[in-house]
């Protein structure tokens, strides 16, 4: 999660996602929600950090007793650049793990794909990799969901696609929407990221971060395009507009 001005954003769609992560495993969690909230926010107020990435983990001792763990570390977002200029991406060899394998809702700290993924090989100009899933078809980065534009209309990959269903990705959906913008959840293949019009990752720290480039292919003309601008900026107004 983050925080911003020492208030946490979408605290609550977080914990829903836990308590639905929990639901998936058939354990239910040994707090309650309200509980859980209440040391999260005690904790970004100790830690005298109101700008911060925070990283929360439930572990159970047995049925009723569990352990919950907030992790916060000060954060005050990524360098302008990276938003004015993009970010280039490239594919890994390594897949993401089929559905039958591992439900991607579930989110668990299991990231031995990401590690692998760094183990084969990022270059400096390498921002994030992007994941295949069995299909080839494109499931997202190893940490962030993933979107195109093409003829005027969103596209990012379906949940069937395997991925998890992120919280930033969520919203940037919903203000699509609204703004007039047609959403689809779809298939994606490579080819449709290489002949895209614009392209965009969206996560919990990044925000709306434009891509210019995946693969060494340039993304339409190299720069972030208008649609992405206007959604990196129609985030930030509902971050403000939801901390109040």
């Amino acid at each position: 999660m983050r925080a911003y001005g020492g208030k946490i954003f979408c605290l609550d769609a977080h914990l829903a996602r836990l308590a639905d992560s929990c639901a998936g495993i058939g354990k239910p969690p040994p707090f309650e929600t309200d509980a859980l909230a209440r040391w999260v926010k005690a904790a970004l107020l100790k830690s005298a950090c109101p700008d911060a990435m925070i990283r929360c983990s439930l572990h159970w001792k047995n049925e009723l007793e569990g352990a919950w763990l907030v992790i916060i570390r000060k954060f005050l977002g990524y360098p302008r650049r990276w938003y004015e200029t993009g970010v280039s991406l490239s594919t890994t060899v390594v897949k993401r793990w089929t559905l039958r394998a591992q439900n991607p809702q579930i989110k668990s700290s299991v990231y031995m794909n990401g590690v692998l993924a760094e183990l084969d090989g990022r270059t400096a100009d390498q921002h994030e990799f992007i994941f295949l899933n069995e299909a080839a078809a494109v499931a997202e980065g190893s940490v962030s969901n993933l979107f195109i534009v093409k003829t005027k209309r969103l596209l990012t990959p379906a949940v069937s696609s395997g991925i998890l269903r992120g919280v930033t990705r969520a919203a940037v959906i919903d203000l699509a929407k609204k703004s007039g913008l047609p959403v689809v959840e779809t298939i994606l293949s490579r080819h449709d990221f290489y002949s895209a019009d614009e392209c965009f990752m969206a996560n919990t720290s990044s925000e709306v971060l434009p891509v210019v480039s995946v693969d060494t292919r340039r993304i339409a003309d190299g720069r972030p395009g208008l649609i992405t601008e206007t959604l990196a900026r129609d985030f930030k107004k509902y971050v403000t507009e939801k901390l109040g």
